[in-house]
């Protein structure tokens, strides 16, 4: 038996900031060996549809399989206390939703269900964001299942986000939801700070997991660090994921992109970028023929 997984990466890898163009970051992900690769929100919250087809032959063109990357703003949370700012959240959510359609990205994963970098002051806060929250997603839900797509949570850690920091909390929020339609998305990197294992964590989110992303406890690429890849892989196995499995590395200090996630010095010689890339492209690979074999 051999994997199914698509190996993919987040378009950040090529980008210094947010705005920058994807359709070559989409041409590298080919060239260096990826099957996936994961479209920003934003991109793709402002396509028509004539945007949306060119994106979309353009994956086909690649042999790249699209997903969809997102993050609230902590101006547009859909679990705030304040109307405007969730009628905001849900605006935004509508239009990914809407142009995922357009272009054939059935999956959108991330903080599809807070604010990326978003706080409270109070402990006390937490349940109201919690239940505006899930009534919200209840609502926009509605539409994802009318669109045939999906939208999956990103459980990150607590200096991210105070909403979902558990695979536990994430199957939580989705049983409250009450919708086939969101899914639970898994980081590495997160689960290294928040879960006690990750093999634990894996089986727990089981059938509901729609996405996954790979990166080490230092956010260099799978291969460079110090988890545990064997036991990370050989967990998917048993809960016979078969959806992307996805880069999201960070080491390349400039730009928005590096601000966004608090890094503040290159984490390696970006010259030797695509070296190593590459060079974690067959780790993956070659660990995943290992354990499916």
């Amino acid at each position: 038996m051999s994997y199914v997984n698509k190996v993919g990466v987040h378009f950040a890898v090529f980008n210094d900031t947010w705005a920058d163009d994807q359709f070559a970051s989409m041409a590298k992900a080919k060239d260096m060996g990826f099957d996936s690769f994961e479209v920003g929100a934003d991109y793709i919250a402002e396509f028509d549809d004539n945007e949306a087809k060119r994106v979309k032959d353009e994956g086909e063109k690649l042999g790249l399989t699209l997903v969809g990357t997102m993050g609230l703003a902590p101006g547009s949370d859909i679990g705030s206390p304040d109307a405007a700012e969730r009628a905001r959240g849900v605006d935004y959510i509508t239009k990914v939703a809407k142009g995922m359609a357009k272009a054939g990205i059935v999956h959108t994963s991330g903080l599809v269900h807070s604010a990326w970098n978003g706080h409270i002051k109070s402990l006390d806060e937490k349940p109201i964001y919690w239940e505006n929250t899930v009534k919200t997603l209840k609502e926009t839900t509605k539409l994802y299942e009318d669109l045939g797509i999906y939208f999956n949570v990103e459980v990150v850690n607590r200096f991210e986000n105070f909403l979902v920091n558990t695979c536990e909390e994430a199957n939580k929020l989705i049983d409250e939801v009450g919708s086939p339609n969101l899914g639970i998305h898994l980081d590495t990197f997160h689960m290294n700070i928040e879960e006690n294992s990750f093999t634990e964590a894996i089986m727990a989110a089981g059938d509901r997991l729609n996405h996954f992303h790979i990166g080490e406890n230092n956010r260099k690429m799978p291969g460079m660090g110090m988890l545990p890849w064997r036991e990370i892989f050989s967990a998917l196995k048993a809960v016979k994921y078969e959806g992307p499995i996805n880069m999201e590395p960070f080491v390349k200090a400039q730009g928005d992109i590096a601000m966004s996630v608090a890094l503040y010095r290159d984490l390696m010689d970006y010259s030797r970028i695509e070296e190593c890339t590459r060079q974690s492209v067959a780790f993956v690979r070659g660990l995943l023929e290992d354990i499916y074999c």
